[in-house]
């Protein structure tokens, strides 16, 4: 049975598992450095050595929550932009994209805010089947970050078809086209700007 499609599928969803579980040790572990931070006032030094990482891994991690780069126990008074859920979408015909219809940006992973009260998985899900009428089974987190170009707050996640891969434009208000392209289509139709992790995602899931 080695090498047979079950035994693949079963390694790729313990495989999914245990990013997934990655994904919300990390949480917990951002969660806790915020409070402490909040509680404390610590330097990062110390904060850095409280939750065991290191001091540019500390400031990397509070700068990506709070979302900007000064003192990061400074209150605002502005609030934060709501949370944005890209989900990765791959099967045998390659990863999941759309055409904007605003332009910005002109190509780009399915994407939609997380509403209140939803899981990033939850949105992920959500949005797929509004956009693109696929149902989807979410996997584990990808990554996140503040993105660069619009300073949303973005979860990147993995997820699979579960009935089929025929897709179709759902929200025309936003999508002028949705389909499947290869890892170096995408690269190409977003200008080399794919998130490094999210490329790394690809290579292993498509790529092999």
């Amino acid at each position: 049975m080695d090498g047979s499609p079950a035994k693949t599928e079963a390694i790729r969803e313990l495989a999914e598992q245990i990013q997934e579980l990655y994904g919300v040790a990390s949480e917990i572990r951002k969660a806790e450095m915020l409070r402490i931070q909040d509680a404390e006032k610590l330097s990062l030094a110390k904060l850095a050595e409280r939750v065991g990482i290191s001091k540019a891994r500390a400031d990397q991690i509070l700068k990506a929550e709070r979302g900007k780069g000064g003192d990061v126990t400074e209150p605002s008074t502005i609030p934060e932009p709501v949370p944005v859920v890209a989900a990765i979408v791959t099967s045998r015909l390659g990863v999941l994209v759309g055409r904007r219809n605003d332009g910005k940006p002109p190509w780009t992973f399915i994407a939609g805010k997380i509403e209140p009260g939803e899981s990033p998985a939850d949105a992920a899900v959500r949005e797929v089947k509004e956009e693109t009428g696929l149902r989807i089974r979410a996997g584990g987190i990808i990554g996140r970050r503040i993105h660069p170009a619009t300073n949303r707050s973005i979860v990147y996640m993995a997820a699979r078809p579960v009935r089929g891969t025929e897709v179709f434009v759902g929200d025309e208000e936003e999508l002028a086209e949705v389909r499947w392209v290869t890892p170096a289509e995408a690269d190409k139709l977003m200008d080399g700007a794919i998130y490094e992790p999210v490329r790394e995602h690809l290579r292993q899931a498509l790529e092999r």
